[in-house]
């Protein structure tokens, strides 16, 4: 299973709505659920979230418009962050972003949010304390969307504590 049928599948358990069936025809995803066929990653997300009757959508157009950028970047950036130097360069790019953000978009959850707390999953997992300080407004983010059980599923908190650095970095005085 690809790291986007994850994903699918998780959006489509924290929605509580079917995934139908996803398969990919050449570079496009595409869902059927019952005799409804729908193509393409965002165009699923967002039907998926509309079958869901979630309040995780935009409030307005303009919102809307931000999920669908956010989605976007999840997607072209995210999903292709597969050596050291495109994660450091993603984790860079979205720790600045986040220097002023609790959501990205607006100052609620939304699907943008969920769904890149499901391509930085395994990301945020791998990265080490230090890394974690070292994009601390990432890391924040994160902490922050994982607290959602629901949201979360059978994944375990990834964890930031910091403690260890006393025991780490001894003080000198």
């Amino acid at each position: 299973m690809t790291h986007i049928s994850q994903c699918f599948n998780s959006i489509a358990q924290y929605l509580n709505t079917p995934v139908g069936k996803i398969t990919k025809q050449e570079q496009l995803y595409v869902r059927t659920n019952r005799d409804h066929t729908v193509a393409g990653t965002i165009n699923i997300i967002f039907t998926l979230l509309k079958e869901s009757k979630s309040t995780l959508g935009g409030k307005d157009p303009i919102e809307e418009a931000l999920i669908h950028q956010w989605l976007d970047y999840a997607l072209v950036y995210g999903v292709n962050a597969n050596n050291n130097q495109s994660v450091q360069s993603v984790l860079q790019q979205l720790d600045g972003i986040l220097a002023t953000k609790t959501y990205l978009v607006g100052n609620r959850l939304t699907i943008a949010d969920a769904f890149l707390y499901y391509v930085l999953l395994n990301i945020m997992t791998n990265l080490t304390y230090l890394e974690k300080e070292k994009y601390i407004n990432v890391s924040r983010w994160f902490d922050n969307i994982q607290q959602d059980a629901q949201l979360r599923q059978k994944n375990s908190l990834v964890n930031f504590s910091t403690i260890y650095l006393a025991n780490l970095v001894p003080v000198r005085h």
